[in-house]
């Protein structure tokens, strides 16, 4: 079996951007009274799944997600609730998308050897 590291680096980025815009989604809605977070599936899933999960609502309250949009969700489990029942936490989404970000730039980065790699292996263009 061989691996694909550029092709798994790719897959990596459009998961990272699709679970910045599911935490992006938990944020719009800190307002929202009753709301429960969201968190994305592990990455690990999407590669088992093959990375097609379709995008879940759990409440007809629910933001509908984009026309197009694959990524699928789960309930976040919360410790506290305000007193409407909204779940998010502003300060853990706000450290979960600062964890997504450095997790970017590590994607980005390797994307980047391994090309430098690949280049250098074949040489100056004729």
């Amino acid at each position: 079996m061989t691996l694909n590291l550029l092709g798994l680096a790719a897959d990596r980025l459009v998961y990272l951007a699709q679970s910045q815009s599911v935490l992006a989604g938990n944020i719009a809605n800190t307002d929202t009274p009753g709301y429960v977070p969201k968190a994305p599936v592990a990455f690990s899933n999407v590669l088992n799944g093959g990375g097609n999960l379709a995008m879940v609502t759990t409440s007809a309250n629910d933001i509908p997600s984009p026309a197009g949009q694959s990524f699928s969700t789960r309930i976040a489990t919360v410790a506290a609730k305000s007193p409407d029942g909204n779940g998010v936490s502003l300060e853990s989404q706000l450290a979960a998308i600062a964890g997504n970000q450095i997790n970017q730039q590590y994607a980005v980065n390797i994307y980047k050897t391994y090309l430098g790699m690949f280049t250098t292996a074949l040489g100056p263009n004729p």
